[in-house]
């Protein structure tokens, strides 16, 4: 992937941005668009909140009271300004979550699975984990898995403002080694929305590369 472009250009809410369906098997899966982002990690770290900083809704997705709520994979159609091309943003169930029964946990795992294996539009992962975190077994078989699937995939660490600055350096230094990812990990706030413009440039040079900016005018 290419280097984040240094500027200090604010980037605006999304146009658009609406709940679309959710999917509990492959066969519920929408049709494609032009690209699409999907948001894997952990059931507590922070997925729902950072969906809403992100695209600039309060309660696009649903942050639940306690973790492990999100069953089914929640597809989301977002327009970022007019004249451009809609993406999907999909929120994939979260993983890791103990107090879940092992059928369910199986069954979430089964979902994720069908829908990175599927033969569907250009896509970017983004793979979530709390800063405050080492990286466990799972997010270093999932970025393996990536690899091989060779989805475009980019570390995002959330939660970034519960950490003093040099500790935050520290572990992003930390994740970074630990996954080996092809660019350093993110760091992202809710909270203060540090990050967010860094992850808008992130998604709109990717999909250039992949010739399906959302950010460019559609042919229609």
């Amino acid at each position: 992937m290419t280097e984040l472009k240094k500027t200090k250009k604010a980037y605006p809410p999304a146009l658009e941005a609406n709940f679309v369906l959710s999917a509990a098997n492959y066969k519920q899966f929408p049709t494609p668009l032009s690209y699409e982002i999907s948001l894997l990690g952990r059931s507590n770290c922070g997925k729902s909140s950072l969906i809403n900083r992100w695209i600039g809704r309060k309660t696009l997705a649903r942050v639940g009271a306690a973790p492990g709520r999100t069953r089914l994979i929640n597809f989301f159609k977002v327009i970022w300004k007019t004249g451009v091309n809609p993406i999907y943003v999909v929120d994939l169930p979260g993983y890791g979550y103990a107090a879940a029964p092992k059928e369910m946990v199986e069954s979430w795992r089964k979902l994720v699975t069908d829908y990175l294996s599927a033969d569907r539009t250009p896509r970017l992962a983004l793979l979530l984990m709390d800063i405050r975190r080492k990286p466990q077994k799972e997010e270093l078989e999932l970025v393996d898995w990536l690899k091989e699937l060779r989805v475009d995939h980019q570390l995002i660490a959330t939660k970034c403002d519960k950490l003093p600055k040099l500790k935050a350096r520290r572990s992003l230094d930390a994740i970074y080694r630990d996954l080996g990812g092809i660019n350093r990990p993110l760091a992202f706030s809710s909270l203060s929305g540090e990050g967010r413009d860094e992850l808008i440039r992130l998604v709109e040079n990717v999909q250039a590369e992949k010739g399906a900016s959302s950010f460019e005018p559609s042919d229609g």
